[in-house]
């Protein structure tokens, strides 16, 4: 008896961890709402300071928590710039990257419409130094400013394997 209650709680607990389940249709909901959110500085999802990032940024509570996320908060830089950050657990690597394609893709299909591009960048925080973009699809600098970004990638080092999702409001408001 003991072994099978072992047994049971294992899969239970692989099933766990194997990574959160992201609804399709509230995920969707929910960038299409953060993304009007970061254009105005999060104000109306921005709750109270909740204490500091390991980096010394201030850090708020949100009132809205995306789908399958562990963890989300908001964090203002010493400019005051805000960006919403959700982490999300995954089993390993291999599924990590490809919850990362199949958040990239909902993403870049609720925000292409409004010029933005998925592309690649590196992070020294991300495993391989590299993380996923969509932002507005242009050379100039004073355009990609007036815009939301998000940054998707897996943080190094992290066990259990986690995803951070960041979106950044927009430079020039």
């Amino acid at each position: 008896m003991r072994t099978v209650t072992f047994f049971v709680l294992g899969i239970l607990w692989n099933s766990a961890i194997d990574a959160q389940t992201i609804n399709t249709d509230i995920f969707i909901k929910n960038i299409d709402l953060l993304y009007e959110s970061a254009a105005k500085s999060f104000k109306e999802i921005k709750l109270e300071q909740s204490g500091n990032t390991d980096d010394g940024d201030v850090k708020y509570h949100s009132s809205r928590k995306i789908s399958g996320a562990s963890d989300v908060y908001i964090k203002a830089d010493d400019e005051n710039s805000y960006t919403y950050v959700a982490h999300f657990e995954s089993k390993d690597l291999k599924t990590a990257e490809a919850k990362i394609e199949e958040m990239m893709g909902l993403i870049l299909g609720q925000v292409s419409d409004k010029g933005l591009a998925r592309s690649k960048g590196t992070e020294m925080r991300y495993e391989g130094y590299r993380k996923h973009t969509v932002e507005y699809e242009t050379d100039n600098i004073d355009l990609l400013g007036k815009y939301p970004s998000f940054s998707v990638g897996v943080l190094k080092g992290s066990n259990p394997v986690m995803i951070e999702l960041t979106i950044n409001e927009p430079l020039w408001k």
